[in-house]
């Protein structure tokens, strides 16, 4: 249980997270910490080439459901795809 509850995600980021990344995050920071997370992975990564990508406008959630702010970040995810895969 000790393990779980100390597990940290972005722990090793720094030397193992070395491919293209694109970070999408919304403008408005919300309490589930998806903004200061978007942040922390995006300054930590050991990547060369990494992007991040704030919405106007737009909160975490509203990158599910809205279709404006959607649109854009499939739009950026459509041309890193493009671009990295």
């Amino acid at each position: 249980f000790a393990s779980i509850i100390s597990f940290d995600a972005f722990r090793f980021a720094e030397k193992l997270l070395t491919q293209p990344l694109q970070i999408i995050i919304g403008e408005k920071p919300g309490g589930f910490g998806s903004y200061r997370d978007g942040y922390e992975i995006f300054h930590k990564a050991a990547s060369t080439k990494k992007d991040l990508m704030v919405v106007e406008n737009t909160s975490h959630y509203d990158l599910y459901d809205k279709p404006e702010p959607v649109r854009k970040a499939v739009a950026k995810l459509t041309s890193f795809f493009k671009e990295n895969l």
